[in-house]
C-alpha cells in the first residue's frame, strides 16, 4: 500500500498521502508506475470522444493531448530529460557527463531541445487519425513498464534514488513479471485494435529502448534516474512518430 502511495506521489500529481521513502516502502513502487500511464491513456481516449463536440481545429486538440501526460505526471520525467540532453550535448568525458546530471541548472541546448520536442509531438498528434489514439495511448503504459524493467535489471552508473526502487530476492521477480505482463497486454491490445498503428507503436518503443541502451552504456556506463527519465520522453515521441510513418506509408497488412 505504501508503494502504491509513493508511486502516485512521486510520478504524478494525483493526490496521495506522503510516506517515508525507504527501501521497504518503495519495494513494489515500480509495479504501480505504469498505472499513472493508464490514467493518462484513459484521459486521452476520453478526450478523443468529447473533443469533436468542443473544437473545430486539430491544433488545439493536439496541444491538449500533449498537455495531459505532462500535467498528470507533473513533469516527473522532463527534469531527467533536460539533464541528459545537457550531458550528451556537452561532449565531455564520462565523468563530466555524470557530473552534469547532478547539476540542477538547464543549459541552452536542453531548452532548445525541449521546445523542439513539444513542437514535434504536437505536430504528430495533429496528424494522427482519431481511431489511432487508443492504440498510441497504450504507449504511456509501455514506456513506464520498460522504464521499470530497466531500473530493475540494468546496471546503475552511480548511486541515485532509483536504486531504492530495486527490491531484493523474490520481490524483484514479482515486479519484473508484472511489468512484463503490462507490456504484453498493451502490445496485444495495440495489435488487436489496429494492426498498422500497433506495429508502428511497438517499433517506436523498440527503437527508443535500443537507443536508451546505447546512450546509457556508451556515454554513462549504466543508468541513473535521469537517463531512465530521458528514455520515457524519447519513447513517448518515437511511438507516435513510428505509428504515423507506418499509417501514412500505405502498408497493406490486410493479409495478416
Amino acid at each position: 500500500w505504501n508503494s502504491f502511495r509513493l508511486a502516485f506521489a512521486i510520478y504524478s500529481v494525483v493526490p496521495a498521502r506522503q510516506v517515508k521513502r525507504t527501501r521497504r516502502n518503495m519495494k513494489y513502487i515500480l509495479c504501480f508506475v505504469p498505472w499513472v500511464g493508464a490514467i493518462i491513456a484513459f484521459l486521452i481516449c476520453q478526450w478523443g470522444v468529447i473533443h469533436p463536440y468542443l473544437l473545430d481545429r486539430d491544433i488545439l486538440r493536439s496541444v491538449i493531448c500533449v498537455m495531459i501526460p505532462l500535467m498528470i505526471s507533473g513533469g516527473a520525467y522532463m527534469d531527467g530529460f533536460f539533464r541528459t540532453v545537457d550531458a550528451l550535448s556537452s561532449h565531455q568525458p564520462r565523468k563530466g557527463k555524470l557530473d552534469i546530471l547532478q547539476d540542477s541548472h538547464s543549459g541552452y541546448f536542453a531548452i532548445i531541445t525541449c521546445v523542439s520536442y513539444f513542437l514535434i509531438i504536437v505536430g504528430l498528434w495533429s496528424e494522427m487519425p482519431i481511431d489511432g489514439w487508443p492504440v498510441i495511448s497504450m504507449g504511456f503504459i509501455i514506456s513506464r513498464s520498460l522504464y521499470g524493467l530497466s531500473i530493475l535489471w540494468f546496471s546503475h552508473s552511480q548511486e541515485s534514488k532509483c536504486s531504492r526502487c530495486v527490491p531484493a530476492g523474490a520481490a524483484k521477480y514479482v515486479v519484473t513479471g508484472l511489468l512484463i505482463l503490462y507490456t504484453a497486454l498493451c502490445a496485444w491490445y495495440m495489435i488487436r485494435t489496429n494492426l498498422k498503428v500497433g506495429l508502428g507503436c511497438l517499433a517506436g518503443a523498440l527503437f527508443a529502448f535500443l537507443y536508451y541502451c546505447w546512450v546509457a552504456f556508451k556515454h554513462f556506463g549504466g543508468i541513473t534516474e535521469d537517463i531512465a527519465s530521458f528514455f520515457v520522453q524519447v519513447c513517448e515521441i518515437l511511438i507516435p512518430l513510428m505509428a504515423l510513418v507506418v499509417y501514412r506509408g500505405g502498408m497493406d497488412l490486410s493479409h495478416f
